[in-house]
């Protein structure tokens, strides 16, 4: 029986990362590069271009963006019937064909579940990545373009579902980070709550259940008085959840603040 003390959460960081488009969450990992991590990225959104500005702009150590390898998997689109729909169904395929073998051109990193603890997976973003499962189902069913019927919707949830549960699984021991857009949901029952912004109403509540943290990403005030942080502790109608709760600040600032949290919740 392991002892409590070398639970695998001190070594790796299952992270869910959320915030508004612009929060600065691609932006982010910028300080896990120069800490010395290997951020390998899925860019689903196509918006890596911040993040190699950042990492080349003197404010981190020159050698930082060598740490970073990315792919960009984006799904072409087309016109029909005057609506822009894609052209085909092939992100999702593509996406988890790159965790079970990184390759792209010369560079082949195995399997994820080869990567060790100074690794860090990024999927950016489960939004995008939620769109691209439903997709896959509907051109299974032989209705991409179209609009989904109910079991489509179960279906790709299905698939997302499962994916987290791969992701959070022992077996992976790099580093995971998913960044996620966040989406209002309530009704008469109670305050509306912000949630992950994936399929359907069911499968948001449970997003987080897969993650040992949820980070917030948030900006406020604007031009000269912007201030960007990253939350560990619920904040409002968000929730956030953290693993080291007595050793983490309830917020870092975003130039540092991934960095700031990996070495504080580990030993």
């Amino acid at each position: 029986m392991p002892a409590l003390k070398d639970h695998h959460s001190s070594d790796t960081t299952k992270l869910l990362f959320v915030g508004d488009s612009g929060a600065g969450k691609t932006g982010a990992l910028a300080s896990l590069a120069a800490a010395g991590y290997k951020v390998r990225i899925l860019d689903l959104d196509n918006g890596v271009d911040v993040l190699r500005d950042l990492l080349t702009s003197g404010r981190y150590a020159k050698d930082a963006v060598n740490n970073v390898d990315y792919v960009t998997i984006t799904e072409p689109m087309k016109n029909q019937g005057g609506k822009l729909v894609p052209a085909r169904a092939s992100v999702w395929q593509r996406t988890t064909g790159m965790l079970a073998e990184w390759k792209d051109g010369d560079t082949n990193l195995g399997s994820i579940t080869t990567w060790d603890s100074k690794s860090v997976l990024v999927i950016d973003s489960l939004t995008m990545l939620s769109d691209a499962a439903l997709s896959y189902i509907l051109a299974m069913n032989g209705r991409l373009g179209q609009h989904p019927h109910q079991a489509d919707w179960g279906l790709a949830q299905a698939l997302v579902e499962n994916l987290l549960r791969m992701l959070y699984d022992e077996s992976v021991k790099c580093n995971v980070i998913i960044n996620c857009h966040i989406k209002p949901m309530g009704d008469d029952s109670g305050p509306e709550r912000y949630y992950p912004n994936t399929l359907g109403k069911a499968l948001p509540p449970k997003v987080g259940r897969y993650f040992n943290s949820v980070l917030l990403a948030q900006s406020s005030g604007r031009g000269q008085n912007l201030k960007r942080q990253i939350f560990t502790t619920s904040q409002g109608t968000i929730e956030c959840k953290n693993t080291a709760p007595s050793k983490v600040q309830p917020s870092y600032p975003l130039e540092s603040g991934l960095a700031d949290y990996f070495a504080a919740v580990r030993n």
